[in-house]
C-alpha cells in the first residue's frame, strides 16, 4: 500500500522507521463538465471507495502508536457541500469534523485528518497543514521514545 502523497519517516539509530506524515490526495468529480456537455450526471464515489480501503490498512499499521499522522486532501465537484459523497468521507473519518486536523487518537479512534471541499486548497495551505502534522508527530515520538533514540551518531 502506497499512499499517493507518500509517507515521511523519522528514522532511529537502528534504521527503524516511524511515520510522521502520511498523505493522500483525491480529486473526484467531472459532473460539472459532463452535465454541461451531455446533460446527464454520472455515478459518484470511486476515489472515496479506494480511500476507505487505504485508510483501513494504514490505521491497522499504526495501531501500536497513539497518533495517526494521516491527512487526505480532496477536491472536486463531488465534494460540494450538498454532496452525499461527503457522508462517505465523514464515515471514513470516524465521524470527525472535516477540514480540521486530528493527530492524537481519542476515545479508541484514530481519525486522521480529512480536508475536502469543492475547490482545492492552495499549496501553501496544504504545506502548513502537513508541516503541523509532521512537527507534532516528531514531538510525539521524542516524548514517547526519547529524543536521543533518533540522533545521528
Amino acid at each position: 500500500m502506497r499512499p499517493d502523497g507518500g509517507i515521511l519517516y523519522l528514522i532511529d539509530g537502528e534504521n527503524n522507521k516511524f511515520p510522521v506524515l502520511i498523505t493522500e490526495m483525491k480529486k473526484q468529480g467531472t459532473n460539472d463538465r459532463i452535465i454541461t456537455m451531455a446533460g446527464k450526471a454520472q455515478a459518484v464515489g470511486n476515489a472515496i471507495e479506494r480511500l476507505g480501503k487505504n485508510v483501513i490498512g494504514l490505521r491497522t499499521w499504526m495501531l501500536n502508536e497513539s497518533i495517526f499522522p494521516f491527512v487526505c486532501f480532496g477536491w472536486g465537484c463531488d465534494f460540494d457541500d450538498k454532496s452525499s459523497i461527503l457522508d462517505r468521507v465523514i464515515t471514513i473519518a470516524e465521524f470527525g469534523e472535516l477540514n480540521k486536523t486530528y493527530l492524537h487518537n481519542t476515545n479508541k479512534t484514530n481519525r486522521g485528518s480529512f480536508y475536502f471541499q469543492n475547490l482545492p486548497l492552495t499549496k501553501v495551505q496544504m504545506l502548513d497543514i502537513m508541516l503541523d502534522i509532521a512537527r507534532r508527530s516528531i514531538q510525539y515520538y521524542f516524548s514517547k521514545y526519547g529524543e536521543e533514540k533518533y540522533k545521528v551518531q
